[in-house]
């Protein structure tokens, strides 16, 4: 292939749904795995990369053609994979201002969040996000619980409160330390 027609390929992804809310990457256009790593897309289990709805939706935004159990699927009807609509707004605000950001499916916060510039392989998330929707808010101590485990792991809690209209607002969260003596 001369590397003219290697540019005007497509981007493609090939994957299998293997859960209720996860997929088994099958194929994916050449050179893209490492991309993807780089850019914290999916997940690696028993040798196998695991991509969730929100970056499905993410790549087929960003101009790939998803392929899901052997059916093409267009941004919409990716979209009604998507569990909670206010976690794909916060995913794609975040992409679209320059961090890689992953979603977290079993623990007190909802994505991962790495400085912009900051590789997913070789650092550690700098922040951890909570999505709160307005008029449910958050209990303190569910909020307190979610701040100690952040603040365990090395990473900053950021709030997002997104509201009816999908409004999106983040707040750093933090415990204050009063210094002794004076």
């Amino acid at each position: 292939m001369r590397d003219e027609d290697l540019k005007n390929q497509e981007k493609m992804i090939v994957v299998r749904k293997v859960g209720a809310d996860e997929y088994s990457l099958i194929e994916i256009s050449s050179g893209d795995i490492h991309e993807f790593r780089e850019k914290g897309i999916g997940d690696v289990r028993n040798g196998t990369i695991i991509l969730r709805p929100v970056e499905l939706v993410y790549l087929s935004i960003t101009g790939y053609r998803v392929i899901v159990d052997g059916n093409e699927m267009n941004v919409d009807e990716l979209i009604k994979d998507v569990k909670n609509p206010h976690a794909l707004t916060v995913y794609l605000d975040m992409r679209k201002r320059g961090y890689f950001i992953k979603p977290v499916t079993n623990g007190p916060v909802d994505f991962l969040v790495w400085d912009k510039g900051k590789s997913p392989v070789n650092s550690s998330p700098r922040y951890m996000i909570k999505i709160v929707t307005e008029g449910l808010g958050i209990q303190v101590m569910e909020l307190l619980n979610v701040l100690k485990y952040s603040e365990s792991m090395g990473a900053q809690l950021v709030l997002a409160l997104v509201s009816s209209e999908g409004v999106i607002t983040y707040y750093k969260a933090f415990t204050f330390k009063p210094v002794k003596g004076g």
